[in-house]
This record gives C-alpha cells, sequence and structure tokens, in this order.
C-alpha cells in the first residue's frame, strides 16, 4: 500500500501542487518528510483543470448529483467554482498534511 501527500513549494512550482509518495509511514501523521524536488517521488500538478481530480483522490466530491468530476458545468455549478473548491480543498490538505492511499499516481 503505497501513500501520498499534497504539498506546495512556492519556490520551486508556484501556483502548482505536488503529489509526494510518503516513503517512511512507520513514522506516523505529523511526521512524515518528504522531498518536493525528488523528480522520482514527486508528481507536478500545473493545470487548474487537474485540481478536482487531485482534490477527489483525498476525499473531495465536486458535487452531490455526481454528473461532473469538477471540470465541467453541471445543472447545480460551474466548473469554475468547483475548481476554485477544490484549490481551497488542497490547500487545507497541504496545511493538514493528509495522507491516503495512493490512487495510481505512482
Amino acid at each position: 500500500m503505497a501513500l501520498i501527500a499534497v504539498d506546495r513549494d512556492p519556490s520551486y512550482a508556484p501556483c502548482s501542487y505536488l503529489i509526494c509518495r510518503v516513503l517512511n509511514p512507520e513514522v506516523g501523521p505529523g511526521k512524515y518528510d518528504w522531498d518536493t524536488r525528488d523528480e522520482d517521488n514527486t508528481v507536478l500538478v500545473q493545470s487548474d483543470w487537474d485540481w478536482p481530480g487531485l482534490a477527489s483522490s483525498f476525499g473531495w466530491c465536486p458535487c452531490d448529483c455526481g454528473f461532473t468530476d469538477g471540470t465541467v458545468d453541471c445543472e447545480h455549478r460551474t466548473a469554475s467554482e468547483m475548481i476554485d473548491e477544490a484549490k481551497s480543498y488542497l490547500d487545507v490538505q497541504v496545511n493538514g498534511g493528509t495522507v491516503v492511499e495512493d490512487p495510481g499516481y505512482f
């Protein structure tokens, strides 16, 4: 079972997110360590259109209707609203150090 976390490194990739493989899961929450510049163990997520998919990997749901992945409008919400919400959700995951099972990034 591989684990991932999401992080930011403004000096390396401004306005982007990095998916980081958690290499030391035995140390426990809040003590994980990763290098945002380790290209073998990180994936750069540059496009805002990718934020909803990444946020979904961490438990975010774009709309209760289930008819959108967050990148296209549904009858309840616009894609722009969902992309903005996904960004806010990811920021919380970065600040909280959330770690989840890797759905296939690595």
